[in-house]
């Protein structure tokens, strides 16, 4: 071999070599992405990560942070808990399904999107409230009330969240970037229950007194309060299905005499619904219909007709307050229930937390009486077994969440 042929062979050995260390650096380097670093510091995830490079004071920063995975399966995991609260929110630009969520520990809001693989949690919130106990979200998912205890005090507080700000001169279809500080307004103490109205706008609270509750209605924000009815009743729950009318009932407990009652959103007029023992209860969107079940030896659940005062049995046995309704049909309501039996007093044990069922998620319509099973997490759908804490439908009906007792990690069901 001469000497010009080993020469060449040099050159082609070392440009293949640059050319490996080249890709070499490319494929292990972080990949710098533009995220908020309070997402990233959340310290949750779904099954997967990302090493990202953010700027921080001057200085670029790595940080692990959760991202989305996509899967062929009914049911997946959106993120590790624990999650106090979640919802599902459309963007219209492109349609887009996020689902919103309150971490547990340290109270921030946070947007990830859905079917969307390696999609980066997305921070809405960042106002720090260690330690949520619950949580119900305005419409749309706008903002959201907040329970917490501190120093034995149940505190309740409204977080609206930023919008982007317009920016100037450009009209109203065009924003900017900037966004304004989230809203947040304290309600007050020790509200033992509340729910808010179908428009978000409003919220109905309870608050005991020395002979039983008063209940009040205000602006989501607490401000303008007023009273609205007292009753004589101590432990109850109240939610606001119906524009014009709000759902208030006795706390459920087996062998226990109950009621459900009406209140008029206005004149704060009381009428008496259902009257069972261990009895729970929820109300449809034109409040024409009452959602109950009733302890005695056994469970059994019923559909009540308002205005003709008459029960009917449903097919399968579920727990009203482990139920929401359609965003798309009015007749339509989505439940967690357990798939074996369960003692009649599983709802006391569930509350208490010495008792736990796995559940599957059933579809049942008001209208024709009508049951089905759509996903049973752990199964052949995806997902692991599951007893459902509470749960959330997407507007248009397509997705469900879910928050699993225990961890309080967040999942997904496509419907």
């Amino acid at each position: 071999m001469n000497i010009q042929t080993i020469f060449y062979w040099g050159i082609g050995v070392v440009v293949v070599l640059a050319i490996a260390g080249g890709a070499w650096v490319f494929m292990t380097s972080p990949t710098p992405t533009n995220v908020p670093l309070s997402a990233q510091n959340s310290g949750f995830g779904a099954g997967d990560s990302r090493t990202v490079v953010v700027t921080q004071g001057g200085e670029n920063v790595s940080a692990t942070v959760p991202l989305t995975t996509t899967s062929s399966q009914k049911i997946f995991k959106i993120i590790d808990g624990p999650v106090t609260t979640a919802t599902l929110v459309q963007t219209p630009h492109p349609t887009t399904t996020l689902a919103r969520y309150v971490l547990q520990e340290n109270g921030h809001v946070l947007d990830i999107v859905l079917d969307n693989a390696g999609t980066v949690a997305k921070a809405v919130s960042n106002t720090t409230i260690p330690g949520t106990a619950r949580g119900l979200w305005t419409e749309k998912g706008g903002g959201v009330l907040l329970q917490y205890l501190e120093d034995s005090i149940t505190k309740s507080v409204y977080i609206g969240f930023p919008l982007a700000a317009p920016t100037a001169g450009s009209g109203q279809a065009t924003t900017s970037t900037k966004q304004q500080p989230s809203r947040i307004q304290f309600l007050p103490n020790n509200i033992t229950d509340l729910g808010i109205s179908p428009d978000g706008k409003q919220v109905a609270y309870l608050l005991k007194t020395a002979v039983g509750s008063d209940g009040y209605t205000a602006k989501i924000d607490g401000s303008a309060s007023k009273k609205l009815f007292s009753t004589p009743l101590a432990e109850l729950l109240v939610s606001w299905p119906a524009p014009q009318t709000l759902l208030l009932q006795t706390k459920s407990a087996a062998g226990v005499s109950g009621a459900a009652f009406s209140v008029n959103a206005a004149s704060g007029a009381v009428v008496p619904l259902v009257y069972a023992s261990g009895l729970t209860a929820i109300a449809d969107s034109t409040f024409a219909r009452i959602v109950y079940q009733k302890i005695t030896s056994e469970a059994a659940s019923f559909v009540h007709d308002v205005k003709t005062n008459k029960d009917r049995p449903l097919s399968f046995n579920p727990i009203p307050e482990k139920c929401i309704l359609s965003k798309v049909q009015a007749s339509v309501m989505y439940c967690a229930a357990p798939l074996s039996y369960v003692a009649p007093d599983y709802l006391d044990q569930w509350h208490q937390g010495i008792a736990s069922a796995p559940d599957a998620i059933f579809s049942f319509d008001l209208n024709t009486g009508r049951s089905s099973i759509l996903a049973a997490p752990g199964g052949g759908d995806g997902g692991v077994s599951s007893d459902i804490a509470e749960f959330a439908v997407s507007p248009d009906d397509r997705y469900l969440v879910f928050i699993k007792k225990g961890d309080r990690s967040l999942w997904g069901v496509r419907l």
